[in-house]
């Protein structure tokens, strides 16, 4: 079932096209020289620059984030197998040949630790796949809303460069760039957010897995630790056979 369940999440990955953002930005390119200028001659050289930079800078791969998403989805499927694995092998091939205080203790240890570690471990990669799931598509929006935007007002900023000459048309370049540039504000403003909610929720991911890992740490040769079970006096075969 769990081997099922880890090829399953493998074959029910989204797939994306990995050429996807080297188009957008093409098409970002050749929108962006008509906006730039439009930018600059309706008055808004230095600050328009500025925040049309910023908008580039902030675009990203959306493919890059879906593939760490299916990294985690492949650990999650290799976290099942491993806690299976070590709950099948203690119970068929450990458990019936052995009793005593040890026995007891490392069964004691699967059944109420470890296999709880496990699950919070699995619980912890479901979220971070999903917390990458939200990125990636936000990552996404955020490069269409950008190239919609650059789009329609390169069309626009098109159509009124001819008269900017005229003091209607430098009116009207004037108030589109600054219409331009508000929404573009609001665009990276909201993108903004979006990401530091979700760079909050992976960092508190990460802290969990930090905890975790100090968890499976059983012993520790400073404090001069054992593993549960270390000490073989305290293992009773069932049988002198099994011996």
């Amino acid at each position: 079932m769990a081997l099922r369940e880890a090829e399953w999440a493998k074959a029910t990955q989204v797939k994306v096209d990995p050429k996807f953002f080297e188009r957008l930005m093409t098409l970002i390119r050749s929108h962006q020289r008509p906006v730039v200028t439009g930018v600059a001659l309706g008055g808004f050289l230095a600050a328009g620059g500025a925040l049309i930079a910023a908008a580039m800078w902030h675009t990203a791969d959306p493919y890059k984030f879906f593939e760490d998403r299916s990294t985690w989805n492949e650990m999650l499927g290799d976290l099942k197998l491993s806690a299976w694995d070590v709950w099948i092998t203690y119970f068929s091939e450990v458990s019936p040949y052995w009793m005593g205080h040890a026995s007891e203790t490392v069964q004691r240890y699967l059944r109420f630790e470890l296999i709880g570690m496990f699950d919070e471990l699995g619980r912890i990669a479901t979220e971070i796949s999903g917390t990458l799931t939200s990125l990636a598509w936000d990552v996404m929006d955020y490069d269409m809303k950008l190239v919609t935007l650059l789009a329609g007002a390169g069309a626009f900023f098109t159509l009124l460069l001819p008269i900017r000459a005229t003091v209607a048309g430098r009116i009207a370049l004037g108030a589109a760039a600054l219409a331009f540039l508000k929404m573009l504000w609001s665009l990276i403003e909201e993108f903004i957010g979006k990401i530091k909610a979700l760079d909050l929720k992976l960092e508190t991911l990460g802290h969990k897995i930090f905890e975790l890992r100090g968890l499976f740490s059983v012993g520790d040769s400073k404090l001069h630790l054992k593993p549960v079970g270390y000490d073989v006096n305290l293992w009773v075969p069932v049988t002198k056979e099994s011996q």
